[in-house]
């Protein structure tokens, strides 16, 4: 096997340890803030909203952070730092004693996270472009089947352990990511600045705006793609644990029904994943993207009609096979547009996209669920989707295979 190739693989499954560590208190966070003293409705889902979603934003602030110091010093040392801080801020929840404090917890995971833009930009530098489709699936499935395993695994420790013993066993599947990426993970880093040149690189990156500047509008656009992507599909994920129980009141197994909507979301991008990472090149990145925000939006939409957890769960499965497609073809469209040495920055930039939209997606829709309602939502969520897709349709054109690198011209 190539090295590229079982890097390849290791990346992917650290992926999705760390993914399923932050995953696994998704379907018990609302109801552990209750433990903690909030119990008005409007003020439990402004939390939530603020918890899922505050990591995220400083996630975002310090990506492009994060990918430069990548491109400067090696992408394993950020792999191992990254899954190293989720371990830490997944364990410490559990001796919290008020929200404010899990809050803290919750922003410096996010100010020291940062996984993805590194497992990305490692993949993207190592792996022959036309395979690049392949790699990036592949570190979408280790995601995804982290938001599978994640919060199934946590709603069934959340039926059977307090939810502070949850935490601490969460932390230990980050940790088992960390050892993996010290021991098994090989990295032949050589900067792309030399020695005669390092004084120009460093005044370069002191200017750097002009830098962001020099990129080329793909990137900018690509951006928006990711940003509005991630508001509209994250912005439900916080409220779902609440929308559940409102459709299965009553029910003794809550927490497993929970994790268990939220699961068949994650196995339907898995298999959508595993199909367009093979497809993609022959079927064309932009015409797959737009296939995948539209169906995402055809199936959002009944989900706000529906009055019990079984429809729920078909609708969730059915828009997870086109929510699988997002990240891959947008990250792949900025892989071919990007040159080797500058990819680790670039990700940064776009992770940022990825993370802010994160963020202000679950804050914005917990406070349009406490003024509106929460059915509302799914109706914000497909219009976002729909002017989305216009946005693809409008600005970005297919790549030419002979020439991955346009700078400074429009794709």
């Amino acid at each position: 096997m190539p090295e590229w190739q079982r890097n390849l693989y290791l990346l992917a499954l650290i992926q999705l340890l760390v993914t399923g560590t932050f995953q696994i208190a998704t379907p018990f966070l609302p109801f552990f803030v209750t433990e903690l003293g909030v119990t008005d409705p409007r003020q439990l889902k402004a939390w939530a909203g603020i918890l899922i979603g505050v990591n995220a934003l400083f996630a975002g602030l310090l990506s492009p952070f994060w990918g430069n110091l990548a491109d400067r010093h090696g992408r394993k040392p950020m792999l191992i730092r990254s899954a190293a801080s989720i371990a830490i801020f997944t364990m410490l929840p559990a001796f919290v004693t008020s929200p404010y404090q899990l809050l803290l917890c919750r922003i410096l995971m996010g100010v020291f996270s940062g996984y993805s833009a590194a497992a990305l930009a490692m993949a993207a530098t190592s792996t022959p472009e036309n395979r690049l489709g392949f790699a990036l699936g592949w570190l979408q499935t280790g995601q995804v089947v982290g938001l599978v395993t994640g919060p199934l695994i946590g709603g069934v420790l959340a039926d059977i352990f307090p939810f502070r013993v949850v935490f601490m066993l969460a932390g230990l599947l980050a940790t088992s990511g960390v050892i993996l990426a010290i021991t098994l993970v090989h990295e032949d880093f050589h900067p792309i600045e030399g020695s005669a040149s390092t004084a120009v690189a460093a005044t370069k990156e002191k200017n750097g705006l002009v830098g962001l500047l020099s990129w080329p509008l793909i990137i900018y656009i690509l951006f928006v793609v990711i940003f509005l992507s991630q508001f509209s599909t994250r912005g439900v994920e916080p409220l779902m644990p609440l929308y559940v129980q409102e459709l299965a009141a009553g029910s003794s197994n809550f927490n497993t029904i929970v994790g268990i909507v939220v699961a068949v979301t994650g196995l339907a991008q898995v298999i959508a994943v595993t199909i367009l990472g093979r497809q993609a090149s022959c079927w064309g990145y932009k015409r797959c993207l737009m296939v995948c925000l539209a169906g995402s939006a055809l199936f959002c939409l009944p989900q706000a009609l529906i009055s019990r957890v079984l429809p729920l769960i078909a609708l969730r499965f059915l828009q997870g096979l086109f929510l699988g497609g997002l990240l891959p073809m947008a990250n792949s469209l900025i892989g071919l547009f990007t040159p080797p040495e500058k990819r680790g920055r670039v990700y940064g930039l776009t992770q940022s996209a990825f993370f802010l939209g994160n963020f202000s997606g679950p804050l914005a829709s917990g406070f349009w669920a406490a003024l509106f309602g929460l059915r509302s939502v799914f109706y914000a969520t497909t219009i976002i989707l729909l002017l989305n897709l216009i946005w693809v349709w409008r600005e970005i054109r297919e790549p030419r295979p002979a020439h991955p690198s346009v700078d400074g011209h429009r794709a």
